[in-house]
């Protein structure tokens, strides 16, 4: 498909617990530059109503990506965290539609040694939101870990539209279970991994690298997992340096 010349839409793909508003910081700063489009996955958001499984997550970004005509413009698929792994996975099943692939905290291997702990808390999380005398207690905290860990402004975008708390368990065992990061070596265009300096799934990075010679990796000094919420000015600084990279 001849794309030449055409338009970019950045398509963003937020993380678990969370929903598209976490995108606010992150569209402002690419204002004027690229034009965004977002969505919510299932158990996120609009969505909150609809159980997570990572075929479902695959299902949305297609329609998402079907809904922007990739016959009318170049599409660069984004993804951050879950995000970005049920983007990898699309982008590997579907070739000739995408004109780049970006991953904001997602090159570690879903089954490494972290896989223990995320399963861990899931399981925890299921039991106490099973609890009516606890559930409520839990999602003040977690509302309460928002406001502290995006800010205050995001966070209330966030808790308004839907947060996907409930969803976690669902979600992050279908990424332990359902991705592999050897997906890279299906994925048919560019692709840039953006990492907080501190980012735990850093750990990837080696693993990904092998896997693509040619991947870029970006590092975001001083920022943690949630950098695109946290530092939006650098990584749209990033993604824009990769967009003009694109072939036009």
């Amino acid at each position: 498909m001849d794309r030449s010349g055409a338009p970019i839409r950045l398509l963003l793909v937020h993380g678990s617990r969370l929903n598209a508003a976490a995108w606010i910081p992150l569209e402002e700063a690419l204002l004027g530059r690229i034009v965004c489009e977002h969505l919510d996955l299932p158990g996120h958001g609009l969505e909150q109503h609809v159980p997570f499984t990572m075929e479902g997550g695959i299902a949305a970004v297609g329609d998402a990506v079907e809904a922007l005509d990739p016959s009318r413009h170049r599409i660069v698929l984004g993804g951050h965290s879950l995000g970005g792994y049920v983007a990898m996975e699309w982008a590997a099943r579907h070739h000739g539609v995408l004109s780049g692939l970006v991953l904001m905290g997602s090159t570690a291997q879903p089954s490494s040694r972290l896989a223990g702990i995320y399963r861990a808390f899931g399981s925890a999380l299921r039991a106490g939101l099973g609890d009516v005398r606890r559930a409520e207690s839990l999602r003040e905290t977690d509302a309460a870990s928002l406001r502290r860990i995006i800010g205050a402004r995001t966070a209330a975008a966030v808790l308004q539209r839907g947060p996907g708390l409930e969803a976690i368990p669902d979600a992050w065992d279908a990424v332990i279970d359902e991705v592999d990061l050897g997906s890279l070596a299906e994925v048919d265009v560019p692709v840039v991994a953006i990492n907080g300096e501190y980012d735990q799934f850093r750990v990837g990075e080696g693993t990904a690298r092998a896997l693509r010679h040619d991947l870029e990796i970006v590092h975001i000094p001083g920022a943690t997992h949630f950098a695109p919420m946290t530092h939006a000015a650098p990584v749209a600084t990033a993604i824009g340096s990769f967009v003009d990279s694109l072939p036009a």
